[in-house]
């Protein structure tokens, strides 16, 4: 019965930066709520004669654009979309309660000085009564060093502060917001029903994304709710990658669709060998044509020649090449060919 595939779920998500030359790994995510790509480009129609149909169709601008929503919180995000780092000790935001005994109180570690914009250096100390939620500043003459007087013997106070703290990661964000480009990998199921019952469907295989060059747009949005959690996401665009030798093209990306119960040699149309290395002491080249038109240089372990290759996997003598047959199915049968001397 014929099988039918088709997409679903999320991808994982496999990114890595490229240092000194080498790919490092930024993240791997496999909790993404959503993972998407699209794949465009403009048309524009050339018109002539009378009535002015369209003669022709002229496609340019490719673009395509991939983004990825994670349900947790990874500092790699933020470094790759806004081009910051993250490094280890900085100031930090404490909360402490403390009893005022004798009307005052020490703060542990001391107060840190916070550069405020315009206002220059300042040091911060707010409090509350706990309980109160009545906050206020630490007036400068109630505050040297890192205690705080006038308050009221024996009562409880809530107090906000900055200090240093070397358990903390500190990433700052300037102006000067330079994303980071990745080599992105996005993996995802495919699955299979049948030609009756496609909905009755079981994972069949993966479908990979390959983007050797993916942009990130610069943008991170920190949504906060009360009832829900916030998602970090990426977005951005793939680069065109010149690794080849097209005059005309770059490339954008790979797509791999490994499918767990289709066997490589199903769906070939014809078997063709390539009559240069039909020489003896040559290795045979043989080519798969499938279905689709496109075309695959058979790997030869692949194949069982018989008696017609040496030891090292070379034509041994001249004469007919028949009964070639592929090892997983030998009721595929190769077409005969003529071996000639070298």
């Amino acid at each position: 019965m014929a099988k039918k595939y088709f997409l679903g779920s999320v991808g994982t998500a496999e990114a890595f930066r490229r240092v000194n030359g080498r790919l490092e790994l930024a993240f791997r995510s496999k909790t993404l709520t959503d993972s998407g790509l699209n794949i465009s480009t403009t048309k524009d129609d050339i018109r002539a004669g009378t009535g002015a149909p369209i003669q022709f169709s002229f496609y340019h601008d490719p673009s395509a654009e991939i983004t990825l929503t994670d349900v947790l919180f990874d500092e790699a995000y933020i470094e790759a979309q806004l081009g910051a780092s993250f490094e280890q000790g900085g100031q930090s935001y404490l909360s402490r309660e403390y009893t005022a005994n004798g009307g005052s109180v020490t703060l542990d570690p001391a107060p840190e000085s916070l550069v405020a914009g315009c206002s220059g250096e300042e040091v911060l100390v707010w409090y509350s009564k706990v309980g109160e939620n009545n906050w206020r500043r630490v007036a400068e003459d109630k505050l040297e060093g890192a205690t705080v007087s006038g308050l009221e013997a024996g009562a409880r106070y809530c107090f906000r502060w900055i200090a240093r703290d070397d358990n903390v990661r500190v990433a700052t964000i300037t102006s000067n917001i330079i994303p980071q480009e990745l080599f992105l990998v996005i993996t995802a199921p495919i699955f299979s029903g049948d030609a009756c019952s496609a909905s009755n469907g079981k994972a069949a295989g993966t479908i990979t994304y390959e983007i050797p060059r993916f942009k990130l747009n610069g943008a991170q949005d920190f949504t906060m709710n009360m009832s829900s959690n916030q998602t970090m996401s990426l977005s951005g665009v793939a680069l065109a990658s010149e690794d080849g030798c097209e005059s005309t093209n770059s490339k954008l990306l790979r797509i791999i669709a490994k499918y767990d119960d289709l066997k490589w040699y199903e769906n070939v149309e014809n078997w063709v060998n390539d009559a240069e290395y039909d020489k003896v002491g040559d290795e045979p080249h043989i080519y798969a044509v499938y279905s689709n038109g496109s075309t695959m240089l058979v790997d030869n372990e692949n194949l069982d020649f018989g008696e017609l290759l040496d030891s090292e996997g070379h034509w041994k003598t001249a004469g007919p090449a028949e009964g070639i047959t592929v090892k997983e199915d030998a009721t595929i049968v190769l077409p005969t060919f003529q071996i000639v001397a070298a």
